[in-house]
This record gives C-alpha cells, sequence and structure tokens, in this order.
C-alpha cells in the first residue's frame, strides 16, 4: 500500500460537501431563471416545464457533486451520493417551507438527483491507468 504524502490542495469532507450543496442549490435557481424566462419570451411552451425542471435536476446533481468530489479529492462514490442526498433534503425542505407541503413529484425528483450524483460517482471509479514508461529512482548515481 502506497501512503500518499499530503499536499494541502483538498479541503475537508463537510466543507466540501457544504460548497456541493451550495452549488446544487446556485445552479438549480439559475436553471430556473433560465426556464422561466423562456417561458415568458414564449421560445418554449407552458407545457415543457416539467421537462425543463427534470434537466435542471439533473444538471444541478451532476455540477454540484463533481464539484463536492473535486473539492475533497478523496472518497468520491460517498461524497457524491452524500452531497446527491443533502441536495434531495434541501429540496424536501424548500417543498415545505414555501409550498405548503405540497409533495407533487418528489419521487420523480428523487430518482433524478440519485441518478445525477450517481452519475458522477461512477465516473470516478475507473481504474488509474499507471505509465510504462517509469522513471525509477535511484539511491546512488
Amino acid at each position: 500500500m502506497k501512503i500518499k504524502m499530503p499536499t494541502g490542495r483538498s479541503s475537508g469532507v463537510s466543507v466540501g460537501i457544504l460548497i456541493g450543496v451550495l452549488v446544487c442549490v446556485g445552479v438549480t435557481l439559475i436553471a430556473t431563471v433560465i426556464l422561466a424566462w423562456l417561458i415568458t419570451a414564449e421560445k418554449m411552451g407552458e407545457s415543457a416545464v416539467g421537462y425543463g425542471a427534470m434537466v435542471a435536476l439533473l444538471l444541478s446533481a451532476i455540477l454540484g457533486s463533481w464539484t463536492a468530489s473535486a473539492k475533497i479529492g478523496r472518497l468520491r462514490t460517498q461524497v457524491c451520493l452524500i452531497t446527491g442526498g443533502i441536495y434531495y433534503l434541501v429540496l424536501l425542505s424548500i417543498t415545505a417551507l414555501f409550498f405548503g407541503g405540497q409533495y407533487q413529484g418528489m419521487g420523480v425528483a428523487a430518482i433524478l438527483v440519485i441518478a445525477g450524483s450517481g452519475v458522477t460517482a461512477l465516473l470516478g471509479i475507473r481504474e488509474k491507468k499507471s505509465r510504462k514508461n517509469k522513471i525509477k529512482k535511484r539511491a546512488f548515481c
């Protein structure tokens, strides 16, 4: 087992997850503003709101979990899934706070958030290829 020396570039798990969840919420807000603009400018019909919301949730989960895993630098699968789970809990709390607890479509939202964070987690599982032309360190020249 190779022991890696700390580089100082990664942050704590809780800070990375918090930043990832904030990115999720920020991307969701930006995507919904764009979606609302497309509807008011009549470039998209009102019937496509559901599809736009699904794209916004999927994109938010992917970008937020990717940001969290890149910020932390280790435990990619766990970090991505935890970030997606916390993002879903944030969506549930926003629904309870602003919409009076009308939990319509939350099953689809859960599937999209877990799929988005799961895709990001699976992208990091691939094996790292070792270089064939390794330079050997010699003790004496």
